[in-house]
């Protein structure tokens, strides 16, 4: 009986370094993940602006999409290290 109540108890370090470092991954998953779909909304837009002949949407993303993926790149590559 008393095997069955005692439960394995882990260290409490092993728990908190296994928290940093899932909590490190997000991080770094949620980063790429935006600079992705930031990058594929840039895309869009200048593919549209293409077909339409026009030039505001290309404006628009070069003004304010293209630094905002710029940094979240430079900020993915700098959290990793040696990349």
């Amino acid at each position: 009986m008393e095997s069955q109540t005692e439960q394995k108890k882990r260290p409490a370090w092993l728990k908190w370094t296994l928290r940093v470092v899932l909590g490190y991954a997000a991080l770094l998953a949620v980063i790429l993940a935006i600079t992705i779909i930031v990058i594929l909304i840039t895309f869009a837009l200048i593919v549209i602006d293409g077909f339409t002949d026009s030039t505001s949407l290309g404006m628009f993303s070069e003004t304010y999409l293209v630094p905002i993926s710029e940094f979240m790149w430079s900020l993915f590559t700098w959290l990793i290290p040696g990349l």
